[in-house]
């Protein structure tokens, strides 16, 4: 449940609402179209001499009070009636209550992607009476946006200490303008639109002035280094300051460094959450913008930062075998090649032996006819000598028996 004060009540409303009961809802219609008639038909007169306007969606008849724990916020949509708009301050009513020791409130400009363009933290004591509920002026810087913007209120409400109450007007018709939204990370909760549980309008207000639209504040890039992030902003025209917060998660901040190199706007930080940068420009406007920062990022950016190291290292030790593989392969490739020559030369002698081989085929084989040869010779031989050897063993025979007879 969220913090709200009420005030339905007719004797309090008579007690702290200072506003008489008017339709101060038509008065603001009337105001805004007769803005509109002078934009149209006096061009010419507001850029000579612009008088500040007030832009509003409430009728000054507060029905209830809201406030909420960081990082909840109450946020109006304003539709400036012209392309560029100066905002000179902020008017909300409201009740301070202090109790032990005071803190800040925040007020923020987004712009209609919901990127912050201004942000600053503000004493209550300075701003508001201590348990009065009335209407209040914040002086902003000369803040300009260019188009739909809304006015954020972070009324950093606790429970034992200070507490900022917003006025909420409930009277139809509703301007479908008002929402609750986290600052944290820039998210709309809940709308107080006609159709939802709790209506209304946020008494919020804008004093402000049409002015020609200025040079933008770009993020133009940002680094996440190991120990820090880089981020560089580019701002096309002239400057009379500069500088930037960063909104950590718990609602605190912490002011940065700038350091400017021609159009571009260099922050350094260590931190993270929002970075809101501003430029004051030599007319004294405020031209802002916003970067989320996350830690995790960063985070992020070691392990790879440490898993490159490590693949680097692996690269060195890969390229390192592939040194060697590559000096392998070429003694590899010289021992083939030797390899080839041997194989070469040794082609030639099997062909020179198979050449001999088959030369002394042929030879052997007239061999092997002439042994056969030799053989039918050898045997005729044989046969001559065994009937040479018969015939001469018998001619012995017939000599001896011849002899042997004669006696």
């Amino acid at each position: 449940m969220r913090p709200a004060l009420a005030f339905k009540n007719s004797a309090a409303r008579k007690l702290y609402l200072k506003l008489p009961h008017t339709t101060f809802r038509m008065v603001g219609r009337i105001r805004l179209i007769s803005l509109v008639v002078l934009l149209i038909l006096l061009p010419g007169s507001l850029k000579a001499s612009a008088i500040p306007f007030e832009l509003a969606h409430d009728d000054g008849n507060a029905g209830y009070g809201w406030s909420d724990f960081y990082p909840y916020a109450a946020a109006i949509r304003f539709s400036p009636p012209s392309g560029s708009w100066r905002i000179t301050g902020i008017r909300l009513h409201a009740m301070w209550v202090l109790r032990g020791t005071s803190q800040v409130f925040y007020v923020q400009i987004w712009d209609a992607g919901l990127n912050t363009r201004y942000w600053s933290a503000f004493l209550p004591s300075s701003v508001f009476k201590n348990a009065t509920l009335d209407w209040y002026t914040i002086r902003l810087p000369n803040v300009v946006v260019t188009g739909v913007f809304y006015v954020v209120i972070v009324p950093m409400f606790t429970l034992d200490g200070t507490q900022l109450w917003i006025s909420i007007d409930e009277d139809p018709p509703i301007a479908n303008n008002s929402f609750i939204v986290n600052v944290d990370d820039h998210t709309i909760l809940t709308s107080l639109n006609a159709t939802s549980k709790r209506p209304g309008d946020f008494m919020v207000r804008v004093i402000g002035e049409p002015v020609p639209t200025p040079p933008e504040l770009k993020l133009s890039s940002i680094e996440f280094k190991e120990d820090e992030t880089v981020v560089a902003f580019t701002y096309p025209g002239e400057s009379l300051s500069f500088g930037a917060r960063l909104i950590k998660p718990d609602g605190s901040f912490t002011e940065e460094n700038v350091t400017r190199f021609g159009n571009s706007f260099i922050v350094r930080t260590r931190g993270e959450g929002l970075l809101n940068i501003f430029v004051v420009t030599p007319s004294y406007e405020t031209i802002g913008s916003s970067v989320r920062l996350e830690n995790g990022l960063r985070k992020l950016y070691g392990d790879l930062l440490a898993n490159y190291t490590a693949l680097k290292h692996s690269i060195g030790d890969m390229a390192s075998q592939i040194n060697s593989l590559l000096k392998d392969n070429e003694d590899l490739r010289l021992q083939l090649s030797q390899s080839q020559a041997l194989i070469r030369i040794q082609d030639d002698r099997i062909n020179e032996l198979l050449g001999n081989v088959s030369s002394l085929s042929s030879e052997l084989e007239k061999a092997r006819t002439e042994v056969s040869g030799l053989r039918g010779e050898n045997t005729l031989l044989k046969i001559g000598l065994a009937l040479a050897i018969i015939v001469s063993f018998f001619l012995g025979f017939l000599e001896v028996r011849r002899r042997w007879g004669g006696k």
